[in-house]
């Protein structure tokens, strides 16, 4: 009799253990494994908070930006003002700020910030150009995976101080594909140093 309870409690010790050890591959899985083979190991580094945060090679990550999914920072951010836009295969919601000002060439505007908000099907790259000559690039995103957004974004070209009227070219791609689904375009004031 007792050796049949004890044969009872073995097995659900071992039941225990084995849904412990399955669990535990599953997280793995879903938080690790996945991410590591969608992304890459070395292409989001990790810092405290989790921001996926992507480094110039060439500066040495002196002039970085951060791609983010920290929703105490999106909290924080300041207001943007959303665009809706419908492209082929569903919608795309554009949040973004549509005026940055930039103190001086080499300090990113504090007030610049764009989102892929969560309520999106694709992935984008966005570029910003200036309205009268759009094979200037002022700047181009990483690719921004769903529910990420950029703040402080900074300026990648030579321009004079002044305010410009600019263009930010979205284009949109589902998860997991290069080929592009659709693209946007919005308006977009940028102003260098106290333009007169």
């Amino acid at each position: 009799m007792k050796s049949d309870s004890n044969k009872g409690f073995i097995k659900l010790i071992i039941g225990i253990a084995a849904f412990s050890v399955i669990l535990i591959l599953v997280i793995l899985t879903v938080f690790v494994w996945i991410p590591e083979i969608r992304y890459g190991k070395d292409s989001l580094q990790q810092d405290e908070n989790p921001a996926a945060s992507l480094y110039d090679e060439k500066t040495g990550g002196a002039d970085r930006e951060v791609l983010t999914t920290d929703d105490k920072d999106a909290e924080n951010a300041p207001d943007p003002e959303p665009v809706l836009e419908k492209v082929s295969q569903g919608n795309f919601q554009v949040t973004m700020s549509t005026e940055w000002n930039y103190p001086d060439i080499n300090t990113p505007a504090e007030d610049s910030y764009v989102e892929n908000s969560v309520s999106n099907s694709y992935e984008t790259v966005f570029t910003v150009v200036p309205a009268d000559d759009e094979t200037f690039k002022i700047y181009e995103s990483p690719r921004m995976p769903i529910g990420s957004f950029l703040k402080e974004i900074p300026i990648k070209a030579e321009m004079e101080p002044g305010s410009y009227d600019c263009i930010v070219k979205y284009a949109l791609y589902l998860p997991d594909s290069d080929e592009e689904a659709g693209s946007i375009r919005v308006a977009l004031k940028l102003n260098i140093g106290n333009p007169q």
